[in-house]
């Protein structure tokens, strides 16, 4: 008989959805570890803040790419997929589930559908690139190296390292045929997609819940012993509005009612982007769901 490609499990939704807690659950009844797909719970500073799994839960089931960077260090897509692609083969070597959890769309769709392959920028041209930027401004800059889809500044900023890098416009790297890291594979994607008012109920008591674990106090150590601003963890959710609280800018309660808004509008986003940009993705109401569907998969089955 011919064989089928292994499968790999993919749990995606908006945050405080409930992907982590369902990718705990399926993982326990099918012997699977879980790989991280979210770009900030990678670093290991914020970890309150970021929602990361807890010290049970990292003891109970074998986790991966969680905490593992410093603020210092960067991750792109191209990084991530290539670590997740040396640790699905560990993972299935070891006779267990990979199990790929997180809301971020764009490392879900790359992970997917492929990725056009953009040579790594040297550190000289990103220095380069930032100070041409501030040397002629965003209008000029823009005319050199953006077009009708390029405005914002940090897409701005990536075409020109890459041109810089390799003389030729991102346009050209991006037209190429996307390169599947995970070839061999079968990817079942399943989506929690629970009703808009559970999930903006969801942030705003998980939010809450950081305070009472003090991601207050974490915020304060982050700014007092790092103190990086320019790291990607500066844009963690709530963030901006601690460090505003810590500032004396805004009290207790106007802190609270702008995180959870800004991860209520973030949550509304995501809900949007999973909706449209994957064409084979299967949505579930709730956890039990999932569940239910799940265990009528045989997942171990690679034969066809």
């Amino acid at each position: 008989m011919l064989k089928s490609k292994s499968k790999i499990i993919v749990i995606s939704g908006a945050t405080a959805s409930g992907k982590s807690s369902v990718a705990m659950q399926i993982a326990k009844i099918f012997n699977g570890a879980i790989i991280n797909a979210d770009s900030l719970q990678i670093y290991r500073d914020l970890p309150i803040l970021s929602a990361q799994p807890s010290t049970e839960n990292l003891i109970e089931i074998e986790h991966f790419l969680y905490g593992i960077l410093d603020s210092k260090q960067k991750i792109s897509v191209a990084i991530w997929l290539k670590m997740v692609a040396e640790i699905v083969e560990k993972i299935q070597q070891e006779n267990k589930i990979p199990i790929i959890v997180g809301g971020n769309g764009m490392y879900i769709s790359k992970l997917i559908d492929g990725i056009n392959e953009i040579p790594e920028i040297d550190e000289k041209f990103r220095l380069q690139a930032q100070n041409l930027y501030a040397e002629i401004g965003h209008e000029k800059f823009q005319e050199n190296f953006g077009n009708d889809k390029i405005i914002d500044k940090q897409k701005l900023l990536r075409a020109c390292e890459v041109f810089l890098q390799t003389g030729k416009k991102i346009e050209f790297f991006q037209q190429q045929k996307p390169q599947k890291i995970l070839e061999n594979y079968q990817f079942i994607h399943l989506n929690l997609n629970p009703s808009r008012q559970e999930i903006y109920k969801n942030c705003d008591e998980r939010f809450e819940k950081m305070l009472e674990n003090n991601a207050i106090k974490e915020v304060e150590n982050y700014l007092k012993n790092i103190g990086d601003l320019n790291s990607p963890i500066v844009n963690t959710l709530g963030f901006k509005e601690i460090s505003d609280f810590l500032d004396k800018k805004i009290s207790l309660a106007e802190m609270q009612k702008l995180a959870s808004q800004k991860t209520r509008n973030y949550a509304k986003r995501q809900l949007t982007w999973f909706r449209h940009q994957f064409d084979e993705i299967l949505f579930f109401e709730n956890p039990q769901k999932i569940l239910e569907y799940i265990k009528n998969i045989d997942l171990f089955n690679h034969e066809i």
